[in-house]
């Protein structure tokens, strides 16, 4: 969405901090800080701040002969209200999720306190307020916490990549093999972790251009690459994935 102001949000009273660019990526190197997403709902909602809703920019013009020219555009507004929140839920992060109108009520406090959201503006209708929120960063880079390395969590996000990429290539993975694969994949995951952090303080400043993630994410890799037991990890994963394959 940008700055624009979208057809739905016409006539909203931004805040202070609403009136601020969002920023494109923000790596939490905070254990504190890191640990409020430890919470479902709360990483739930930024989720659903994220993905956004559909609405329009539609904008008018007079050309040189006199004529009114009207030209609707559609985007993604990135500022919700709690209510599309909750209407929201399911879509963004799968059909047993639905989060409560309570529930977001009681964790945007703790999210804004943590810097992940804020107040965007509010819209008066005759005598009804409704409050918009919105991210302050477009992407966040957890370093530190559960969803950057704790098990149960790590777990569930292994098995759905490993799921989607058996599902998308033609890999021979023999069934047998599959538990060491996720196991594999669990290890590497849990030693970057370990160096993640290390990565991120690296950075300086405010990260202006979101090509910087993949620079992080190449930087961790070849960290990662200078421990022996982590180059075994990425042999063994290999060796599973292409087994058929002889080795270059």
């Amino acid at each position: 969405m940008g700055d624009e102001i979208t057809d739905s949000l016409k006539g909203i009273v931004l805040t202070d901090e609403g009136r601020k660019p969002q920023k494109e990526i923000v790596f939490i190197t905070d254990e504190e800080r890191a640990a409020i997403l430890d919470e479902p709902v709360r990483y739930q909602i930024l989720q659903v701040l994220r993905e956004g809703i559909d609405d329009t920019v539609t904008t008018e013009r007079v050309d040189e002969s006199g004529d009114k020219i009207i030209r609707v555009r559609e985007l993604k507004r990135d500022a919700l209200s709690v209510i599309e929140i909750v209407k929201l839920s399911p879509n963004c992060c799968g059909p047993d999720v639905e989060i409560s109108k309570n529930q977001v009520y009681h964790h945007l406090p703790t999210l804004e306190k943590g810097g992940y959201v804020v107040k965007y503006g509010t819209v008066t209708t005759g005598k009804r307020t409704t409050d918009y929120w919105r991210r302050t960063a477009k992407g966040f880079v957890l370093t530190k916490g559960e969803w950057a390395g704790g098990t149960p969590t790590l777990a569930k996000m292994v098995e759905s990549f490993i799921t989607t990429m058996l599902e998308n290539f033609d890999l021979k993975i023999p069934k047998e093999k599959r538990k060491e694969l996720h196991e594999l994949v669990m290890k590497g995951e849990l030693m970057q972790a370990e160096w993640r952090t290390k990565i991120a303080d690296l950075v300086k400043g405010d990260v202006a251009d979101k090509d910087v993630l993949k620079i992080y994410e190449t930087l961790l890799q070849l960290y990662a690459m200078g421990s022996e037991e982590y180059r075994d990890v990425l042999l063994k994963t290999r060796d599973i994935l292409f087994a058929s394959e002889s080795a270059p």
